[in-house]
């Protein structure tokens, strides 16, 4: 029998201790899952190549109990680590302020960001690996407009949620734990 894991991206600046991401490791691995979230390089300058390339080191071949877990930019990553990745389907993923495009972010950001959005992901690719999908917004995140929601369900098949007033579900919003993602993820790997 396969065990059942979770990997966890963490976003744009951040690493794995930040906002809600210990609680989360803690609360599932006393439910007996398997939790890695590994430290992303250069994580105040994310690069595709680097960030994938770190997952696909981490994760190795897919199989029907991996869950993915990602922040922001980590959700970027698990889409663009599914294009190829080896194995079979993943049992799913979870993503929190996913995006296709930004909003109020400066100049030196939008250089950083640019590679992430111009570059197309093979969303048919996804879908094949990726049988279950839910994103979760906010009202107010002040970099991820709800145009994202539309769009995740639109050519992931996402199932999506928006909550009132998380901001980017990080430290600006106070968010060190998340029930909705924990239930949520607990019932995908059931």
């Amino acid at each position: 029998m396969t065990t059942r894991r979770v990997i966890i991206v963490h976003g744009w600046g951040d690493k794995p201790g930040d906002h809600w991401i210990p609680w989360l490791t803690e609360q599932l691995e006393q439910d007996g899952v398997s939790v890695t979230a590994p430290a992303m390089p250069n994580t105040g300058e994310p690069e595709i190549g680097a960030w994938v390339g770190r997952l696909d080191q981490e994760v190795g071949a897919v199989h029907e109990e991996t869950f993915y877990v990602g922040h922001s930019i980590g959700c970027q990553t698990i889409l663009r680590h599914l294009e190829h990745s080896p194995g079979t389907s993943a049992r799913g993923a979870a993503f929190v302020a996913p995006w296709f495009d930004l909003i109020g972010v400066s100049a030196e950001e939008l250089v950083i960001a640019g590679p992430w959005i111009e570059t197309p992901i093979d969303f048919a690719s996804v879908k094949a690996r990726l049988p279950r999908l839910s994103a979760f917004f906010s009202t107010d995140d002040p970099f991820v407009s709800l145009d994202n929601q539309a769009l995740f369900e639109e050519r992931l098949g996402a199932r999506t949620q928006v909550l009132e007033g998380r901001q980017h579900f990080g430290v600006e919003s106070g968010m060190t734990s998340f029930p909705d993602l924990l239930a949520t993820t607990l019932a995908a790997l059931t």
